[in-house]
């Protein structure tokens, strides 16, 4: 039995004790070892100028590429059918010798980017599916982790959150059974310092009793998708409350939209921050305290190849996890890009917007949107790509190109996936096809939502 099926077994007082134990464990592994050393350099590296952070991320990548090359199939043939060798890149503007690599292509032969001395890397196992609906599971190297959280944390410090500053979480963890029709819809992580709310139980009947228990909890810091925090804020304002008011917003795993942002301002009484970064390492950008976005070019190689309607697609190498080397991996996400200098006196380039991980929400049979859905496809290694397209409460059409390795047991994974985020009742019409059409700008929209506004009343 799955995991997470286990878990929404147990009565509430057990999954209060697992939750604890995984988070000690997270933890562990996040912010043990030498992480306070990395964070501790990564802060002093924001005051270094221009060329000295170039010449710092150009040392990292002539490391990375000749381990690259030497210890993974894909960059070994990839160089030979080049005719290049390691020694050929030297820096930043030489990877422009590499053709971009596509996600597709690492997720049909993952393990001929897995270096061949990983196992010697203390890695983790890192889960990503991104807007495509499509899974990749990788290794992630100690060494990457460590990075990736001690940039993520100089973002979060920069604006006063400490690291023990106690969270309340929104995200896509199923963390309350769906036949839970009673609070508390939330569980407390007292290990990361976190309350933790279920995304999965927000309507116009319970939103009152998250409300209070925000309120009641005396938490200063919310962190979480926009999706569920900006729908959090609508069914505030309908019921006519005012919550406390946090003293951060931080946002992540989803673009902020305009109107997302307007929202949690006004009801929240607080302006969201956000950053942008991925599982793959292979990007990283944070907002300063002036509210521009910044690209960490510390942190990875990131390009900015121009798109025809004036917009960037996010392309980035990724010189920490040695474990799992990209070289050129196209994000799938488009961005657009600023010249102008910022007041808050940091070099790194700015962006102006990411059109990134934009999704709709689903909504259920019992009228709850649900948002971040690409939760349901995060392990399912025998999609290429998926497609959710609703027209009616708690009816789905799934889309989904398929691996030959697709089978009866693949299919009722699936389901059982959408089952728990959307309930039992949820009437899933899956379709396998052999290809999914493209917006005009390129891109693959997971959900597509077509309910009419009068059957969105309530949710």
């Amino acid at each position: 039995m799955h995991r997470e099926a286990i878990y929404q077994r147990l009565p509430q007082w057990l999954q209060a004790v697992a939750i604890n134990l995984e988070g000690a464990r997270v933890r562990r592994r996040r912010y043990g070892g030498d992480f306070r050393e990395r964070l501790a350099a990564a802060i002093a590296r924001q005051a270094w100028p221009p060329e000295r952070i170039a010449a710092y991320r150009d040392t990292q990548l002539r490391a990375f590429v000749q381990h690259a090359v030497a210890s993974t199939p894909h960059w070994r043939d990839q160089f030979a059918a080049l005719r290049l060798t390691a020694d050929d890149v030297r820096g930043h503007a030489d990877l422009a010798q590499l053709p971009i690599l596509d996600k597709e292509t690492v997720r049909r032969e993952p393990k001929r980017f897995v270096a061949e001395n990983a196992a010697s890397m203390r890695c983790a196992t890192a889960h990503t599916s991104g807007t495509t609906g499509a899974g990749l599971v990788f290794p992630v190297s100690r060494r990457a982790e460590h990075e990736q959280w001690a940039t993520w944390w100089r973002y979060r410090l920069a604006h006063g959150i400490g690291v023990q500053e106690p969270c309340l979480y929104f995200g896509g963890r199923s963390l309350v059974p769906l036949s839970q029709t009673s609070p508390p819809y939330w569980r407390l992580n007292s290990s990361s310092h976190q309350l933790m709310f279920s995304a999965y139980h927000l309507t116009d009947d319970t939103a009152g009793e998250y409300l209070d228990a925000m309120d009641a909890s005396g938490y200063r810091w919310i962190h979480g998708y926009p999706s569920q925090i900006a729908l959090l804020a609508a069914h505030a304002e309908r019921l006519g409350r005012r919550p406390r008011a946090p003293r951060w917003i931080t946002l992540g795993a989803e673009s902020l939209m305009p109107a997302q942002r307007e929202i949690i301002t006004r009801v929240f009484g607080t302006a969201p921050l956000q950053h942008y970064g991925m599982a793959e390492g292979v990007a990283n950008v944070s907002q300063c305290e002036r509210g521009s976005l910044h690209v960490d070019e510390d942190f990875s190689c990131v390009e900015f190849i121009p798109a025809p309607d004036g917009r960037c697609r996010v392309v980035g190498t990724n010189f920490t996890n040695w474990a799992f080397p990209l070289l050129r991996y196209d994000v799938g996400d488009l961005a657009r890009v600023s010249d102008s200098a910022c007041a808050c006196g940091r070099r790194g380039r700015r962006v102006e917007e990411l059109d990134g991980r934009i999704e709709d929400y689903l909504v259920t049979a019992r009228g709850v949107r649900v948002g971040r859905i690409d939760h349901v496809f995060k392990d399912m290694e025998a999609i290429v790509e998926a497609q959710v397209i609703q027209e009616v409460p708690g009816v789905l059409q799934v889309q989904v190109v398929a691996r030959s390795t697709w089978t009866d047991e693949e299919e009722r994974r699936l389901r059982s996936e959408f089952a728990t985020r959307l309930g039992s009742d949820a009437v899933l019409e899956l379709r396998l096809v052999p290809a999914i059409p493209r917006t005009s700008s390129g891109k693959l929209r997971l959900v597509v939502q077509r309910i009419p506004d009068a059957q969105l009343v309530r949710g």
